[in-house]
């Protein structure tokens, strides 16, 4: 090899080994490469400790991370480059005496989008909704999904009266017991919910109110037929024994969290009415 050559030959690996060599520079915040973090908050804006977070990716044969919020609210999950990730959290709570795995939600209905991590990390922020729509979710009106709230369902029909005839406006009142929290701790006192529902004809005797805040309520409910207003009676996964009012709280799915809300089935306890 001649003297130009090996020159030559020398520059070419020197500038190979310099290029093998560079550092991919550190981001301004010191955190570790495609992080993801964020803060968990209840309604009226505490820090949650203790909130589960998991970050899935079923583009990379289902990847998973898990993380839990520290004192402050806050937690942190380190990833892989991948991208495609769906972000998911819940919060334990105990009510009644019943342990609940309660699905969080999230400021904007963007958030609940795939979305990839890059380099410098990216920021995910929880809140505790007690009502709303679950955005990633298929909302179904007789299965009570879909929704951040609960959902109670109403028959009627019954052995031991005519039901209530078409065009009948129905009216429930859902009114805080005394000192009645939500699920999240925060005061449901004076928070009193009326919702309607007008009876059809046919079959199908069913209706269902969507998405009620959970907390432990009186239910009032009455009803308005041209002009004239009665007081309904209610009577509890039965027909047994009706009542002018009745007591009533959304009991727990059960299981570790599922991408629901986190509450019974509407399907499950409902309530017969009776027109007075």
């Amino acid at each position: 090899m001649t003297t130009s050559r090996l020159t030559a030959f020398f520059f070419l690996l020197a500038g190979l080994l310099v290029m093998s060599c560079e550092v991919t520079p550190m981001n301004p915040n010191n955190a570790q490469p495609y992080t993801i973090s964020g803060t968990v908050k209840d309604a009226a804006g505490n820090p949650l400790r203790g909130a589960r977070i998991r970050v899935e990716n079923p583009n990379g044969n289902n990847i998973h991370y898990t993380a839990t919020t520290n004192e402050a609210g806050k937690y942190s999950v380190t990833v892989s480059a991948i991208g495609g990730y769906k972000i998911y959290a819940w919060k334990e709570s105990v009510f009644e005496d019943q342990l609940y795995q309660i699905r969080l939600g999230m400021e904007k209905e963007s958030d609940y989008d795939a979305f990839n991590v890059p380099a410098s990390g990216t920021t995910k922020d929880f809140v505790w909704k007690l009502s709303g729509r679950i955005p990633d979710r298929v909302a179904s009106k007789e299965n009570g999904t879909g929704y951040f709230g609960g959902t109670i369902k109403f028959i009627n029909y019954n052995a031991f009266t005519d039901e209530m005839p078409a065009g009948t406006e129905v009216s429930v009142l859902f009114t805080p017991v005394a000192e009645a929290k939500y699920l999240d701790g925060t005061s449901a006192v004076g928070k009193t919910i009326e919702r309607k529902f007008t009876i059809a004809s046919g079959v199908g005797q069913a209706y269902y109110l969507n998405d009620i805040p959970a907390t432990k309520y009186k239910i009032t409910v009455s009803s308005l037929k041209n002009g004239v207003k009665k007081a309904v009676h209610v009577a509890s996964g039965s027909s047994d024994e009706f009542l002018a009012n009745a007591e009533y709280y959304f009991k727990p799915e059960g299981g570790s969290g599922s991408y629901e809300n986190g509450l019974i089935s509407p399907n499950e306890y409902y309530y017969y009415l009776m027109s007075k």
